[in-house]
């Protein structure tokens, strides 16, 4: 007996020992797995799965995060109210609050008592790129001949497409109940009115939506059936059309029963961009006002926004038409465009156009501009095409004249072309004369010989500097190594007067020989200069008596030379340097 008592404690301790990790740690209880996210404008649906041993008593919460931070800072996760402690795998919601354009991630963990699992994270996502869009509402109202389609865009007081509203069109396909021949009509405003319809029947319509830049598509909305009424006696006006004459509006309507008045009105084309009935903001046009025909006039001026829309309504005083089917306008198609004014400025060669479209710089934006020109002595015709108003004119004949013409056009879908401009003649300039091109060319010879000149100073200047002169023998390294003040081929500004000793022939007898004294003789050989110092020459001293011939021997200017006196008188005297003669102005001195 106790051993079976001990065997059963044993395996009730052993049972709470294999549970306890559980309960207490939570070590065995795991994350959800497979996170999915779908999302239909502002409904967020957030579904999950769970391990089978998670099952029981384990509910599930779940948290978002968006602007998400670095991987090193502290993440910011709130909770999802709608998605707490709840025991389902999914939960609806909304994040109203939330900026749909940036990123969002969401994480969910299980519970279970006092344990939870660790979280387990989807990958981040934008929902704006993420939803889905919901079929738009739709409401009816009918008409003898026509259906008018109230729309309401998708998510219309949600956040997801609260700025998305312009850029959604829409796809209308009605049928007659009698008949599945279904016709499609694709809309850009709301309401919609489809129009030359039978009275007293019933058609059924649906409607999608479809996200221009997205190239999403809502599902079609429910089907809906209205029935026509009964025909109105007063039948409304149809084929309205708008032409444009200066800067008035010319709108025109087909009407067949006589004596009867018109009005017509106007709505703000941005009216459209909103849902709702837009019966009180259509504006009355003055001049379109009770007219008795089919057309009327009113200036440009009366609308004022870019786009726009009309619709005419007939009377005959008792009784009154529904309203036209309304007419969409664009001012831009329905614009005039002025002739553009130009400016020519003649050059050598050249003409340089400018084209000037007329208007507000806005409407000169995108316009192509296209000029034709001419000689004026001839028909023949050149066009040029530009989308930028400057054009220049080349290679033109000089002293020419020359006609110019200008238009401006506008692209698709307009595809308006203005009148063409006055007609510009300018002449052009005189081309380069026959001496222009003489002082031209001696410009370029000198500038060559300048050139070829500089070349050659310079080669010389750096033979000099890496290939020096060879130093002069001793002998004459000497002579050039006095100072330059006793050079004899440098010439002093100021006229030196040397004094020269004079020794006449004496006739002393045959064989006779007569010396002047020793001293005498030094005494009269050295000068003295201004400029050049003393200088002596003993050893050139001589007197030839035998020849009758007196030389005289003396040192101007530093340098030895000779001067030789014949018998007779001399005007000059004459100096020998080397094998050359130099003739000095000195006072003529007598042999």
């Amino acid at each position: 007996m106790l051993a079976v008592v001990g065997a059963a404690a044993l395996v009730l301790v052993a049972g709470a020992s294999w549970e306890l990790p559980s309960a207490a740690g939570g070590e065995n209880l795991k994350p959800p797995e497979n996170i999915d996210i779908y999302i239909i404008d502002d409904n967020y649906t957030l579904k999950w799965s769970s391990h089978r041993e998670s099952v029981g008593n384990v509910t599930f919460s779940a948290e978002y995060q968006t602007n998400i931070k670095r991987e090193d800072e502290e993440a910011n996760w709130l909770k999802v109210p709608e998605c707490q402690h709840t025991t389902r795998t999914k939960c609806e919601f909304s994040l109203l609050n939330t900026n749909v354009y940036i990123k969002t991630r969401f994480r969910v963990r299980a519970e279970k008592g006092n344990s939870t699992s660790s979280w387990k994270e989807a990958d981040s996502f934008i929902p704006f790129y993420r939803a889905h869009i919901s079929p738009p509402g739709v409401r009816l109202e009918a008409e003898d001949k026509a259906i008018l389609v109230h729309i309401s865009p998708p998510g219309q007081d949600g956040n997801m497409w609260a700025l998305e509203k312009p850029y959604f069109s829409y796809t209308i396909r009605i049928w007659q109940k009698s008949s599945n021949n279904k016709e499609t009509i694709n809309s850009m405003s709301y309401p919609e009115k489809i129009s030359e319809l039978l009275p007293e029947t019933i058609y059924c319509l649906e409607v999608e939506a479809i996200h221009q830049s997205l190239k999403n598509h809502s599902n079609y909305s429910a089907v809906q059936c209205v029935s026509t009424t009964v025909a109105n006696k007063t039948p409304v006006p149809e084929n309205l059309e708008v032409d444009a004459q200066g800067k008035s509006y010319v709108l025109k309507w087909n009407y067949t029963s006589p004596n009867m008045s018109f009005r017509a009105q106007w709505l703000p084309g941005y009216s459209r961009s909103s849902s709702g009935s837009h019966s009180d903001k259509w504006k009355s046009i003055p001049t379109c006002t009770n007219v008795q025909t089919t057309h009327c006039v009113f200036s440009q001026d009366t609308v004022h926004t870019g786009t726009f829309f009309l619709r005419v309504q007939a009377s005959d005083g008792n009784n009154t038409s529904f309203w036209s089917e309304e007419k969409f306008i664009d001012s831009q198609i329905y614009t005039h465009l002025p002739p553009p004014a130009i400016t020519v400025t003649p050059m050598r060669d050249t003409l340089l156009v400018y084209v000037n479209c007329q208007d507000s710089f806005s409407k000169c934006d995108g316009l192509i501009y296209e000029i034709i020109f001419w000689e004026d002595a001839s028909n023949t015709e050149r066009k040029l095409v530009k989308e930028h108003p400057e054009f220049t004119l080349e290679n033109l004949r000089p002293l020419t004249v020359y006609c110019v013409q200008a238009r401006v056009l506008t692209t698709a879908p307009q595809n308006k072309t203005s009148k063409f401009s006055e007609t510009l003649c300018k002449k052009t300039h005189p081309g380069r004369s026959f001496m222009t091109w003489i002082i031209t060319g001696f410009g370029t010879v000198f500038l060559f010989v300048v050139a070829l000149y500089a070349g050659r100073s310079l080669q010389k200047y750096l033979h000099y500097v890496f290939f020096p002169p060879l130093k002069p023998p001793p002998s004459i390294d000497e002579f050039f190594s006095e100072p330059p003040s006793k050079n004899l081929l440098l010439l002093t500004a100021e006229e030196h007067t040397e004094r020269c000793l004079i020794i006449e022939n004496t006739d002393t007898g045959a064989g006779e020989e007569s010396h002047a004294p020793e001293e005498d003789l030094r005494k009269y050989s050295s000068q003295t200069s201004q400029d050049s110092g003393n200088y002596s020459n003993e050893e050139e001293e001589s007197v030839g008596t035998e020849s009758g011939q007196a030389v005289l021997s003396t040192a101007p200017c530093g340098s030895p030379w000779s001067m030789s006196c014949p018998s007779g008188t001399v005007e000059d005297s004459t100096c020998f340097l080397g094998n050359e003669k130099h003739l000095q102005t000195q006072p003529a001195l007598h042999c």
